[in-house]
């Protein structure tokens, strides 16, 4: 049997060869050896051997000693190798809010912790927007942890926009997440069909559901590849478009208002000249939809011409449904 007199990497190997073995017998009964002897460099490397430079000879270390320096030592390396993880971690974790586009620039996220932690980066480093979708009831205790966090957003400038779905009206904590956050001039807006789950900052980042199964709150996709970004801000702004503006109270006003969101984005997009046509097309509906929205408003208003309907839009009597937007 062989074995190297090279230390391995990382320090000596915590066993002892037979070669050594016999050698460190040797030092005990106090035998002269030479450094190129079978087994030396290894006990030098275990400090098990040390060398007197007076008469120039080999010598058994103290055992108690030569422990208690090997331990010492085993745990500094330890202490290095942890600090240096922690280290690593933290430069990864500030490199991800610059992650390049040049790969798939998709990260599968399955740790609900990911998920915040991706998110609350995101915001911290966020120029100019964060737009967010909640499709599904959000718990009432996380709505009030992140307050504070919005509203430091908002008074940093950041524009703050929210979707939720219609049914959101009736559930207490998100009223008073509603009335809070639109006093702190957020937009917040609901969508009584259905939209995706998202959340946007900027043009450089989005987070959004896992559909490969069951849409789950405990995973999903992080993006950062520009032309994903880009498409996902153009579909938030489809919803946004067909939202309501919501200010936290638990119904939409009801005072005589006979005009919707559609509605209205139709009647201005008529004064500025656009065709039927047009307008399906920029608000991503069909044409009949628009014609079915003209005649409700027909019906409601008492007229039956698209001019005599822009006139009432522009009147007096309709100042309040404009005050909408």
């Amino acid at each position: 049997m062989t074995q190297p007199d090279a230390a391995e990497p990382g320090g000596p190997s915590p066993t002892v060869s037979p070669e050594a073995r016999t050698l460190l017998h040797r030092l005990v009964r106090g035998e002269r050896v030479g450094r190129s002897e079978p087994g030396c460099t290894e006990l030098i490397a275990l400090g098990l051997a040390v060398h007197e430079p007076h008469n120039d000879r080999w010598t058994v270390a103290d055992l108690h000693h030569a422990e208690h320096s090997a331990m010492a030592e085993e745990r500094a390396s330890i202490g290095r190798h942890l600090q240096r993880m922690e280290q690593l971690d933290a430069l990864y974790r500030d490199l991800r809010a610059y992650e390049s586009p040049a790969g798939s620039g998709i990260e599968f996220l399955d740790r609900v912790e990911d998920v915040n932690a991706a998110i609350m980066q995101a915001a911290d480093f966020a120029q100019t927007h964060m737009y967010t979708a909640h499709p599904i009831s959000r718990r009432p205790e996380g709505l009030s942890a992140v307050i504070p966090r919005e509203i430091r957003l908002l008074a940093r400038g950041i524009t703050r926009r929210t979707i939720y779905p219609e049914s959101a009206r009736a559930r207490p904590a998100e009223q008073e997440w509603a009335a809070t956050m639109s006093g702190h001039g957020a937009e917040i807006r609901t969508l009584a069909s259905d939209f995706e789950r998202m959340i946007l900052v900027d043009r450089g980042f989005a987070v959004i559901s896992d559909h490969r199964d069951a849409p789950s709150r405990m995973t999903a996709f992080k993006v950062t590849h520009p032309g994903m970004v880009a498409f996902l801000l153009h579909l938030f702004e489809q919803q946004w478009e067909r939202a309501e503006p919501w200010m936290g109270g638990r119904f939409r006003p009801q005072r005589d208002i006979v005009t919707t969101g559609r509605s209205r984005r139709i009647l201005n997009k008529l004064r500025e000249g656009r065709t039927l046509k047009q307008i399906a097309s920029e608000l991503n509906v069909s044409l009949r939809t628009v014609n079915t929205d003209l005649n409700k408003l027909y019906e409601a208003v008492g007229v039956d011409t698209l001019f005599s309907l822009g006139v009432w839009w522009g009147s007096e009597a309709a100042a309040e449904e404009r005050k909408l937007g």
